[in-house]
């Protein structure tokens, strides 16, 4: 068995020695800036710790390259391989323009001129750095995977291997696969091994596999779309179509005896100045819900003010206020012995909806409209409506359907069957809603919606049914009951991306807009017409 000399066997890497912490750090910054424009956010936004790339890329070279006699020009190498030397600025300057200002501005002001460095064509970036990188390594490369092989026969004996035992969502296999190592991941969460698998086989995919995969989305797209507007669930007696429902909890007042719907802010929409009205209805002791479009200052300032407010039922009926501890109404206790336990019925494995006897019950009270002659186009115009007869029809149409074959998907893997787990975050949906399985954190539409895309997208078979997993998951970020009006919480909420979404565009947060399960006094459902934007988001393209 022969043996191969390794030339750098015994050579302490670059890492051990150099590293522009500063420049790098100012390189993660402004990747992580980008928010959507990230290369792997689009796998699922939701996904709370990401690493940069090209700090994973640093890491990956550092460990690679060589620590020779000659620091400075290691570290020239180095920022050429990484683009972050001044001759690379100037290649990855966003406009020619911009040139002359970068002598006059520090790092960072000089980033701003820049686009990132996977942002820009390989050759234009790391086409003239060959012949300097491979005069002072000693290698014959021309692109990352020559090079990271070269470096690795001559440090190991082979191309180097990245095993990531913890890999979260995919950064450090995915860089290290895209410079040319073999790369071994694994997690003991399945999301963040299916992220990372997403990651090497959806975005670095090639292009005829990206195809491939465009046209099945497309395809499962279409037929649930098919299907949803064959059973007219989503449309109106005028051609309308619904862009997003609204719901919130209700509650019987134990001083009254009336159904009190609960939301800790009645204003739907601050840029149209639409806000919910209660109006009570004596022959039922409950309320009715108008929504008004066009109010005054003043009754949007009036309708900031919920029935839920600092942990209270509060309303008032006939001129009086009336002001109930939520933990009264859900009967929260505390035994001597510290056991503490609530009046709330334990939801079981065959429940979507509550029972007419909980003590919490779910209304819808608004509907957004896409008016009929927009649908389709690229500006549509959408209105906000009060909830009528004919749509609450189509509400106990998708319950009834859910009602007759939810036993039937969860055993066929198409709606989750499993209890949840008691945990920090985990026990609140128990404690504060009485969830105790993972489907119970879903509207009926929502479990209609995701099962039937998965049914379609099963139907695919194989690797490409495999990728659309990666779109079911990021579906379910955008339908669940913790998923709320961001208006209406009075608040901005940012995705995991960080985007903005709410606010003055009137719309949802996601699930996990933090990382928390957050039940909601007040949430919603995007209708599928709308879903379709997240199921059209384009994936980076950057094979491995």
């Amino acid at each position: 068995m022969s043996i191969i000399p390794l030339a750098w066997k015994d050579k302490p890497s670059l890492i051990e020695r150099l590293l522009p912490a500063q420049k790098i750090s100012a390189e993660a910054q402004k990747e992580r800036k980008a928010g959507a424009g990230q290369t792997l956010t689009a796998l699922g936004s939701y996904w709370k710790g990401r690493k940069p790339l090209i700090l994973a890329k640093a890491c990956v070279l550092g460990a690679l390259l060589p620590a020779t006699d000659d620091p400075e020009a290691d570290l020239e190498i180095f920022e050429l391989l990484m683009g972050i030397a001044d001759s690379s600025l100037e290649r990855r300057l966003k406009s020619p323009r911009d040139k002359p200002k970068l002598a006059q501005r520090s790092y960072l002001e000089k980033l701003e001129l820049c686009k990132r460095p996977e942002e820009c064509d390989d050759a234009t970036l790391y086409g003239p750095i060959w012949d300097r990188v491979n005069q002072h390594l000693g290698t014959n490369a021309h692109s990352f995977p020559e090079l990271v092989e070269q470096l690795g026969i001559l440090r190991f004996g082979h191309r180097p291997r990245v095993g990531d035992t913890f890999c979260g969502s995919g950064q450090i296999p995915f860089e290290a696969a895209r410079l040319g190592c073999d790369v071994y991941a694994s997690d003991l969460n399945p999301i963040a091994c299916m992220l990372t698998w997403g990651a090497l086989h959806i975005v670095g995919a090639d292009e005829a596999t990206r195809r491939e995969i465009e046209q099945a989305q497309r395809e499962v797209a279409a037929a649930v779309d098919q299907e949803i507007t064959k059973l007219g669930i989503e449309h109106d007696e005028h051609g309308n179509r619904a862009k997003a429902y609204l719901y919130c909890l209700e509650t019987r007042c134990p001083h009254t005896g009336w159904m009190v719907p609960m939301a800790p802010s009645w204003v739907i929409s601050k840029t149209r100045n639409v806000v919910a009205k209660l109006i009570p209805n004596y022959d039922q002791k409950r309320f009715e819900i108008e929504i008004v479009s066009g109010v005054s200052e003043a009754e949007m300032t009036a309708a900031a003010k919920g029935t839920v407010q600092k942990g209270d039922l509060v309303y008032v009926l006939d001129g009086e206020e009336y002001r109930t501890p939520i933990k009264t109404i859900r009967g929260d206790y505390r035994l001597p012995d510290g056991t503490t336990g609530n009046k709330l019925r334990r939801w079981e494995k065959h429940d979507f909806m509550p029972r007419p006897d909980d003590i919490f019950q779910e209304r819808l009270y608004c509907i957004q409209w896409i008016t009929a002659k927009t649908l389709g186009k690229s500006r549509q115009e959408t209105f906000f409506a009060s909830v009528t007869p004919a749509d609450l029809e189509r509400e106990r149409k998708v319950e009834q359907i859910v009602r007759e074959n939810l036993a039937a998907w969860q055993e066929a893997g198409l709606v989750p069957d499993m209890p949840i787990e008691p945990g920090y975050n985990t026990s609140q949906p128990i404690w504060e809603r009485g969830w105790t399985y993972w489907h119970h954190l879903f509207l009926a539409r929502q479990i209609y919606t995701l099962s039937r895309f998965l049914f379609n997208l099963l139907q695919q078979g194989g690797f490409i049914s495999a990728t659309l997993f990666v779109k079911h998951s990021n579906l379910t970020n955008y339908c669940s009951k913790l998923t709320p009006w961001a208006t209406s919480e009075k608040r901005i909420a940012k995705d995991g991306s960080g985007r903005q979404v709410g606010g003055a565009s009137d719309n949802f947060a996601n699930t996990f807009y933090n990382q928390a399960l957050n039940t909601q006094w007040m949430y919603g459902t995007r209708a599928f017409n709308s879903l379709l934007t997240i199921l059209d988001t384009e994936y980076k393209n950057s094979p491995v």
